[in-house]
């Protein structure tokens, strides 16, 4: 899954641990200022960390 994930936001720096990645960003960081993209970057991350957890 993390392979997935770094393969479709190649530009992001996601780090080795999503759970941190998610407490330390900060909005507009990751994909400029439009706050829909960023909204939509977060529940792309969110929803790789959760399928991790699960173990897919």
């Amino acid at each position: 899954m993390y392979a997935e994930l770094a393969e479709e936001l190649p530009e992001a720096d996601l780090g080795e641990d999503l759970a941190d990645f998610l407490e330390r960003h900060e909005p507009g960081s990751e994909l400029g200022a439009d706050a829909e993209a960023d909204e939509e970057f977060l529940d792309t991350v969110r929803e790789a960390h959760e399928r991790i957890a699960r173990g897919y």
